[in-house]
């Protein structure tokens, strides 16, 4: 409601002028679990974001950004459904390397070539995080916002990456430092395309994963546990205990985004493991994945509370070692003490002034610390540096 000075009681400097401006803007949009999205007898794609609202008359006609590695496995099909007059396939390199300013830009261009309408034929983006990450931010900032729908086709695309409304590219050394918040039509989720992921790439996603079980489900992590030696396998050949656990691990990374999706509240469990990891990750952007890199800061976290004796140390280790029995690294030579007090340095700066640092307190449960220090940092850091030089997880 718009109020002008003379209907305001406060106080005003002499000789000045205001009006307080207050708008609201309500945000919906749907996560689908629905396998076989690329068979012609399953419309869903084409009918997301469809032009009911605007009387406009909808051919299929769609702009479809799809990544490389996706294409090559994908490719008849994508061609086969998106087949209407005038739709464009546009196939695109997204890592981690490549997530930049420069990508966005020539999203930018391919949307302004493909000439789409600003409401009425919403933008597909098939793909891992990085990939929904730079569309959704190109969505976002062409004409101030079009609509598009995510298809993540990685594990960490869709428990993770491809359920929330951050939108963003690295800018330099610093990961996601250019962003926004833009919600997507919706997130389509397909269990299918797990099938052609590598199995690395499973064990990132599962990073994610096991986040969620250590700060909010002790039931998911039992479930992590019991079938730890063979989850890789297990999604790409879905079982019930696979699906049980990303039915879980959505579920609950839903109802922690849910009531502050525009991060207000920087107080955010889901922040577990992404206090370190930023800067271990983009130190070797080539040859670390973004859930190895959380899968080293949440054992460092772990260890630091065991330390506080916020949990046990028998708690942390047993952390520690399903996160080795996965496949993910527990510990890596870029953990210095240089590089730790970067980490410290920034997360103060991009938590508004304080650590706000997620760490255990039993299985399923969490606190937060605003006063670690690098000597902490470091103990815990040489403490996982033994258990590896031993040989103990093994």
């Amino acid at each position: 409601m718009l109020q002008s000075p003379d209907q305001r009681s406060t106080q005003r400097p002499e000789n000045s002028q205001y009006w307080d401006v207050s708008a609201s803007y309500d945000v919906t949009y749907r996560v689908i679990c629905s396998n076989g999205v690329l068979c012609l007898s399953n419309p869903l794609l084409l009918q997301l974001g469809s032009s009911e609202k605007t009387g406009c008359e909808d051919h299929g006609r769609r702009l479809v950004f799809v990544e490389s590695e996706v294409f090559r496995f994908y490719s008849d099909a994508i061609n086969r459904f998106f087949c209407g007059e005038g739709s464009r396939i546009v196939v695109l390199s997204a890592t981690e390397k490549t997530k930049s300013m420069r990508l966005v830009e020539h999203t930018v261009e391919q949307m302004i070539q493909f000439g789409i309408n600003r409401r009425s034929e919403p933008v597909i983006a098939i793909g891992g995080g990085c990939l929904m990450d730079a569309v959704g931010f190109a969505a976002s900032i062409y004409r101030r916002h079009v609509p598009y729908v995510r298809v993540p086709t990685t594990l960490l695309g869709i428990v993770d990456a491809g359920i929330g409304i951050k939108t963003g590219v690295n800018f330099g050394i610093h990961k996601n430092r250019i962003g926004s918040y833009c919600a997507p039509v919706a997130a389509v989720l397909d269990t299918t395309f797990l099938a052609t992921l590598p199995k690395r790439h499973i064990r990132n996603g599962l990073a994610e994963v096991l986040k969620m079980a250590i700060v909010s489900d002790a039931t998911l992590f039992q479930l992590l546990e019991s079938h730890a030696l063979t989850l890789a396998k297990a999604f790409t050949e879905p079982s019930p205990a696979s699906l049980r656990i990303i039915q879980l691990s959505v579920q609950r990374m839903l109802e922690k985004l849910e009531p502050n999706l525009w991060e207000h509240d920087l107080y955010r469990v889901v922040d577990f493991g992404h206090t370190f990891s930023p800067v271990i990750e983009m130190l070797k952007v080539d040859r670390l994945l973004h859930g190895e890199a959380v899968a080293i800061d949440m054992c460092i976290s772990s260890v630091i509370a065991a330390k506080r004796q916020l949990i046990g140390i028998a708690v942390a280790d047993r952390i520690i070692a399903l996160i080795n029995r996965i496949g993910l690294p527990i510990i890596n030579s870029d953990c210095t003490a240089a590089n730790m007090q970067v980490a410290l340095d920034d997360v103060v700066k991009h938590r508004d002034g304080l650590q706000r640092i997620p760490v255990p307190t039993a299985i399923g449960e969490a606190t937060f610390l605003n006063d670690v220090s690098l000597q902490e940092v470091m103990e815990a850091c040489e403490y996982l540096q033994r258990l590896f030089a031993e040989g103990a997880l093994r």
